[in-house]
């Protein structure tokens, strides 16, 4: 029976960590995006190919590979509206000067120049994510989509993790052929890709597994004694923009467009709603979204497929998962319970 090699499993996981980010796009799937999830599927393709039947030339692999991690970066940039012409030109000119050096290294018989190569670019665009995740605490994603913040930080951990994780690994297989000729570089590989496939999961695991529930709906007062006067106030006004203008049910809300509005710096808003709220700024968002959504489920006949999207979510499964976090129950449960409740009410 043949079997498929781990990188291939590892490829198709890494591909869907990236789908993570077409949530909340619908058909508007940025082009560089599908550019780059494509190049990963050839990979998973040439290297199933090049464990089950061999063949295929080294430069072929090597120079896809290095393709990977710069149109990862770039993809994402699109993804969060920062693609520049100036982050295009650095990009591919180091790509350029990445790939030439696979012609270089035969010409002058130095195949360390390829493994050298590879761990810079791997390592390189993997601290390039970690800086561009904790850059000014992350103010580059004030202008996205409030629900998209997080999830935006963190594919931009995981990939910093994965590429100098890679980095890591082909350093130590060229230190095996240097110093022991490759007698543990299948084993230090296989290795790599088995944490690798695990950790994967684990974060799929994570990303799809339905948080703790709680019972009450968010409450108007502070939470924390530690917040100050002017963080209460601010969020005292931030509760007034949302419940007179309504503003969660624009899925396209910003933190940009919220400083906008009241005035004062983004960062200054999310400090505030993190210390006074307790809850992180999307969060807080769901919060006004889900009393809405238990209001119209309450008094109206409206489809709750209806309601998802008039109260600003952009996607079933997070509607369902936020309010089952702030509720403590299913919205088919809620209603089906306020109406219980309505009946056996006295006239």
């Amino acid at each position: 029976m043949p079997s498929l090699p781990l990188p291939f499993f590892t490829a198709l996981f890494l591909c869907f960590i990236l789908l993570r980010l077409m949530v909340g796009y619908g058909r508007k799937i940025p082009s560089l995006l599908i550019a780059t999830i494509s190049l990963y599927a050839i990979q998973s393709v040439l290297l199933g190919i090049k464990w089950g039947m061999g063949g295929l030339p080294l430069w072929s692999l090597i120079g896809l590979a290095l393709l990977l991690p710069p149109a990862t970066w770039l993809s994402f940039l699109q993804l969060t509206d920062r693609l520049s012409k100036k982050a295009v030109g650095w990009t591919i000119g180091a790509t350029v000067a990445s790939i030439s050096s696979l012609a270089l290294a035969p010409a002058f018989n130095a195949p360390v120049l390829i493994d050298l190569t590879s761990v810079v670019v791997y390592l390189g665009y993997g601290l390039l994510f970690f800086r561009s995740a904790t850059t000014r605490q992350w103010e580059w994603a004030s202008h996205l989509p409030i629900d998209q913040m997080l999830p935006a930080r963190q594919t931009q951990l995981i990939a910093g993790a994965i590429f100098s994780t890679s980095a890591l690994v082909d350093l130590a297989v060229a230190a095996d052929f240097a110093v022991n000729k490759g007698t543990n570089a299948a084993t230090i590989v296989g290795t790599a890709n088995l944490f690798m496939l695990l950790a994967l999961v684990t974060i799929a695991v994570l990303f799809t597994r339905k948080p703790a529930a709680t019972p009450q709906l968010p409450q108007p007062e502070a939470k924390t004694v530690s917040a100050s006067e002017e963080q209460i106030v601010l969020v005292e006004a931030l509760d007034q923009l949302m419940q007179n203008e309504h503003l969660y049910r624009d899925e396209n809300l910003s933190l940009d467009r919220l400083a906008r509005k009241l005035r004062v710096p983004a960062r200054q808003i999310s400090t505030a709603v993190n210390t006074v709220r307790e809850v992180n700024l999307p969060q807080y968002t769901n919060g006004f979204r889900v009393t809405e959504a238990c209001h119209l489920l309450e008094t109206t006949d409206t489809p709750i497929t209806t309601i998802i999207y008039e109260v600003g979510f952009t996607t079933k499964s997070n509607f369902n998962r936020e309010f089952q976090r702030i509720t403590g129950k299913s919205p088919s449960a809620w209603r089906k319970e306020s109406r219980t409740s309505q009946s056996v009410e006295p006239a």
